[in-house]
């Protein structure tokens, strides 16, 4: 078992765009000092309707890790309550319980890698 990759993308309503901005702002500090964590990063469209996270991790328990940890349910909470849309990939091999604990995200995907350097 290996990295963790997330890739996630949400529709977001332009009256939200601030709040959601808010919420992503508040999970970089958190995510910036869990360990493990090799990226955590947000993205908006040009037209500011969308919003791409790429999270990367060490691997699943570093993942597990930062699903558990304080205020992360609230937070994911309080964006699900935001966005219109979302689309959920995991790019690598998940143990199993970190693939149970995924699988509750609505339209969860899941890859294995394919080819690697």
């Amino acid at each position: 078992m290996g990295e963790i990759t997330i890739i996630a993308r949400m529709g977001v309503k332009p009256a939200n765009l601030e709040s959601v901005r808010a919420l992503a702002t508040e999970g970089c500090k958190v995510a910036a000092d869990e360990p493990g964590t090799l990226a955590y990063d947000w993205h908006y469209s040009a037209e500011n309707e969308s919003v791409v996270l790429i999270e990367a991790y060490a691997d699943s328990a570093a993942h597990l890790s930062h699903m558990q940890a304080n205020g992360h349910g609230e937070l994911m909470g309080s964006l699900m309550a935001l966005i219109d849309s979302l689309e959920f990939f995991v790019l690598g091999e998940p143990t199993a319980e970190h693939a149970e604990a995924l699988a509750s995200v609505p339209g969860a995907q899941f890859y294995s890698e394919l080819a690697s350097k």
